[in-house]
C-alpha cells in the first residue's frame, strides 16, 4: 500500500531532514526510496517478533504506541510518540495533532464499552472492527507508520475473538479509498465495515485454507 503511505508535504515538519524531503532517521540515511527500503526490511523483522512475543493487549493509546515503538524503534528517534505537526494525504488534513490523546480516549472508551467486540459473529465483528478502524486511522496519531501500526491492534483484537483478517486480499486502492471516505465524510465507515467483513475469517476457516 505504498501509494497510502505517502503524506502530503508541510512547508515546515519537524520530522524532515533540514533542506530535504527524507524523514530524520537513526540510520544515517538521507534519500528517501533507501530509507523505505530499509525500513520494509527492519520492520519486516520486528513484526516478526511482535507477533511471536505481542505487546499486552490493553487497547489504548499506549498500546498503540508500544505497537509503534517496538515496530520502529531501529529506523526512527520518535518511536511510540504521537506526532506533533499537521499531516494530510490528498488534500484532507488527518486530526489535529494536539487532540489524538482526547479523541483515542474517546474512540477506545467505546470499543471497550462494546466489550472489545466479543461474542459477534464474524460478520458482525468484521463490519464493528471497520468502523473503529477508520476513527483510529482518522487519528493518524504517528508521522509515519499508521498503518502497520493499527492493523497489527486489529490483528489482536480480531484473535481474541477468534478471527484473523485476510489484509493480502484487500487492495491497497480498496484500503485508501476506504480510509478517505471514513475520514471526510462517512462517519459510519461503511466502505472500511464492509471490506473488512467481507475478509473476515474464523481461525478454523483460517486454519482449514493452510
Amino acid at each position: 500500500m505504498s501509494s497510502y503511505e505517502n503524506y502530503d508535504l508541510q512547508e515546515v515538519d519537524p520530522y524532515l531532514i533540514p533542506g530535504s524531503t527524507c524523514l530524520s532517521n537513526c540510520l544515517g540515511i538521507t534519500d528517501t526510496q533507501a530509507l523505505n527500503a530499509a525500513e520494509a526490511d527492519i520492520s519486516s523483522a520486528s513484526l516478526a517478533e511482535l507477533i511471536a512475543h505481542p505487546v499486552p493487549a490493553t487497547f489504548d493509546l499506549h498500546h498503540l504506541k508500544c505497537i509503534h515503538q517496538r515496530l520502529f524503534a531501529g529506523i526512527y528517534p520518535w518511536a511510540g510518540e504521537t506526532r506533533e505537526t499537521e499531516i494530510g494525504k490528498g488534500g484532507h488534513l488527518f486530526l489535529p495533532y494536539h487532540l489524538i490523546t482526547e479523541k483515542a480516549a474517546n474512540t477506545f472508551m467505546v470499543l471497550h464499552d462494546e466489550q472489545l467486540l466479543a461474542g459477534l459473529t464474524k460478520e458482525e465483528f468484521g463490519a464493528r472492527a471497520g468502523y473503529f478502524l477508520g476513527r483510529i486511522n482518522a487519528m493518524h496519531p504517528f508521522r509515519e507508520g499508521n498503518g502497520r501500526t493499527q492493523r497489527i491492534l486489529l490483528d489482536q483484537l480480531a484473535e481474541q475473538s477468534g478471527y484473523i483478517f485476510e489484509w493480502t486480499a484487500i487492495s491497497g486502492e480498496q484500503m485508501a479509498l476506504a480510509c478517505r471516505e471514513a475520514r471526510t465524510g462517512d462517519d459510519n465507515s461503511a466502505k472500511l465495515s464492509r471490506l473488512l467483513m467481507l475478509n473476515t475469517l474464523s481461525l478454523d476457516e483460517a486454519g482449514a485454507r493452510l
